[in-house]
């Protein structure tokens, strides 16, 4: 190696120490993790598998209830299955009038596997909300939510920003929504080990209700809300013990789990936003309990109203509601719980749908709707093709 090379390879390192100094002294050091838990992993990004990087609440279970098998089931198409093959899926089924008429299940995924949801989490923090309104933890689902949040009690615009807002995404919370770049918000929301904190030390860029984007965070500082009002009833529950108790034991689901920021011990929290780990079958009845408005076996485990309104577009964007994505427009017209990398449970009402697909991968073509990819008609295209 001569001089000069030796002096330049030196120089190199200089350069990579002092940024990895710079980075970490700017408060990023969470990016550290996030490269040890995906590119050091194998992935680009946060992927379905990744429990294992996590401290893990247990969503306990109930007595199981076996979903209802079709007699006789509907194939898939060999142009879906092939889709689906491509794309590195895990599941895909679809429930008709509340039996199974299609489970198809990917190597190395099994009917038992357990995935990361992603945003599919973001409707059951709201339906917990709702939940929590319904057992009088929280007066109102339009309740401010400065009640329970002092740090935004003397803030001109939080001070206005209600439970529903935070939910419907409109609540005007300052937040950049990215899964790709190491150095931004939600990297460090994921990685950085302090949910609450990172979330409440935004501020908000324009008024409550005037306007919808895509966070978060907002379902995180809905989730902080909700599990401060809890404790406020009972100083040892957790957002995971109340899923548990609300709906994962009265569906009859399986064991769970949520991913925390850090360990409880250390005062870690759900990450709400995110990462409930559950299996395929255990997400279809959460749509099969939204096709049901929220009647399950004769209980109401949520207010058929609530259910009602937060599938509906919540008036500021016809593509929302409040922690469901929906197409009104199209025939038939379906809402759905979306997750990153494609984790999808589709509600098609009008013909007793419920379909869910899991994996690693989606295509990102919108060619049908700006803000809804085609995969997602091509999911529900199939199920109709089965049913009709």
């Amino acid at each position: 190696m001569t001089r000069w090379l030796r002096r330049g390879l030196l120089a190199i390192l200089g350069l990579l120490v002092l940024a990895a100094v710079a980075i970490q002294l700017m408060g990023h050091g969470y990016v550290w993790t996030a490269l040890r838990h995906t590119y050091l992993d194998g992935h680009n990004t946060a992927h379905i598998d990744d429990a294992r990087n996590f401290p893990q609440a247990v969503i306990a279970g109930g007595r199981p209830q076996p979903w209802p098998v079709a007699a006789v089931q509907r194939p898939l198409s060999e142009s879906l299955r092939a889709y689906l093959s491509e794309h590195r899926s895990a599941a895909f089924l679809v429930a008709h009038r509340g039996e199974l008429i299609h489970e198809t299940y990917f190597a190395p995924y099994s009917a038992e596997s357990r995935t990361n949801g992603f945003s599919m989490v973001k409707t059951l923090t709201t339906l917990l909300a709702g939940a929590a309104v319904a057992d009088g933890i929280l007066p109102d689902f339009d309740a401010p939510a400065a009640r329970w949040l002092p740090e935004y009690a003397g803030h001109p615009l939080g001070a206005q920003a209600t439970l529903a807002q935070f939910s419907a995404m409109t609540s005007g919370h300052e937040w950049t929504e990215n899964y790709y770049l190491p150095l931004n918000p939600t990297t460090e929301l994921y990685f950085g080990g302090d949910a609450a904190g990172v979330v409440l030390r935004q501020g908000f860029e324009r008024a409550p209700g005037t306007a919808f984007e895509y966070s978060s965070a907002s379902t995180q500082v809905l989730a902080v809300a909700l599990q401060r009002a809890l404790r406020e009833r009972d100083p040892g529950q957790s957002l995971s013990r109340y899923l548990s108790q609300r709906l994962w034991q009265p569906l009859g689901l399986a064991d769970a789990s949520w991913s925390l920021d850090r360990p409880r011990e250390q005062g870690g929290m759900e990450m709400a936003y995110c990462c409930v780990h559950s299996r395929a079958r255990d997400m279809a009845r959460i749509g099969q309990l939204l096709l049901q408005d929220g009647q399950w076996n004769g209980q109401a485990l949520l207010p058929a109203a609530f259910v009602q309104r937060i599938t509906q577009p919540n008036g500021l964007a016809r593509f929302y509601g409040h922690g469901l994505w929906m197409d009104p427009d199209h025939a038939p017209p379906f809402y759905f719980l979306q997750g990153h990398l494609g984790q999808y449970v589709i509600v098609v009402p009008s013909e007793a749908l419920v379909i869910v697909r899991l994996g690693q991968y989606r295509t990102q073509e919108r060619t049908r709707h700006a803000q809804i990819r085609d995969e997602v008609y091509r999911y529900v295209d199939e199920a109709l093709r089965m049913v009709r």
